[in-house]
């Protein structure tokens, strides 16, 4: 009899691990399949964004090659290329902001960071692009946003506004998520060296071509020291996402200058 009782409750024990082992899986199954559509669905805003960019380049060069110049600086309107987004959507794990320098310049970096959120009272970004970032290093062909909040650096990568734009005189930093998917975003911007070549073609066509002299680990708190337009009367470019040493999250960044000519 009590042989009987302990069967039945092993099979009862048994049954229970199985229903449990069952919905493990179908939970494994669920997030896995979630994250996926999420992948592809990030996928395809980028490259909905890097077609509409390279489309519009492509079109603002023939346009410059049919026209003289006071033709074109009288009458061509600056070309745009826009993408809306949903606020709440896609949203990247440890997404966060750096802010740096004084205690007065940290507080008005947060404030206005806030201000540019709470005015996307819609629930929706409509991303500025800039220009193209081309990595042949690591076979990279990404859009770049104007400024760098965390919607906009789900879609690409992100122009620091602190900095001044592509192929001026200054440093033009961009930014951009290490995400886990191989080769999104900047998931292989470490494999970048000394002597690589960092293109970036605006709106407009003009290309700007970068040659990598220097890779830094840097914590946090010390990104200012890159970021800023101002640190350098070259024509500079600095590529800045997150990397992990033996000290926890620190800053992976990517030096470049103009080359001679250009």
């Amino acid at each position: 009899m009590f042989d009987s009782l302990d069967a039945k409750k092993r099979k009862r024990i048994s049954n229970i691990l199985l229903v449990i082992a069952i919905l493990l899986l179908f939970t494994g199954i669920v997030i896995i399949s979630v994250d996926i559509a999420k992948k592809n669905i990030r996928l395809g805003k980028i490259n909905e964004g890097v077609t509409s960019m390279d489309a519009v380049i492509v079109d603002s060069i023939r346009t410059a090659e049919t026209l003289t110049e006071e033709q074109a600086n009288g009458t061509v309107s600056e070309p745009t290329v826009t993408l809306i987004v949903d606020n709440n959507a896609l949203g990247v794990t440890g997404e966060e902001y750096d802010f740096f320098g004084t205690d007065e310049e940290i507080a008005a970096q947060r404030e206005a960071v806030e201000n540019e959120l709470d005015n996307q009272y819609t629930g929706y970004t409509v991303l500025q692009g800039i220009g193209i970032l081309d990595i042949p290093a690591i076979d990279a062909h990404l859009p770049i946003w104007q400024t760098t909040n965390n919607v906009t650096l789900r879609y690409g990568t992100g122009h620091y506004v602190g900095s001044v734009m592509p192929g001026q005189v200054g440093n033009c930093s961009i930014l951009g998520h290490h995400m886990r998917q191989y080769g999104s975003i900047f998931n292989r911007l470490e494999e970048v060296g000394v002597g690589d070549e960092i293109t970036v073609t605006n709106l407009r066509g003009y290309q700007y071509t970068y040659i990598v002299d220097q890779t830094v680990i840097v914590p946090p708190e010390e990104l200012g020291d890159y970021l800023r337009g101002g640190i350098t009367d070259s024509r500079q470019i600095t590529l800045v996402t997150c990397t992990y040493t033996s000290t926890g999250k620190q800053r992976f960044v990517v030096i470049g200058h103009i080359q001679d000519g250009q």
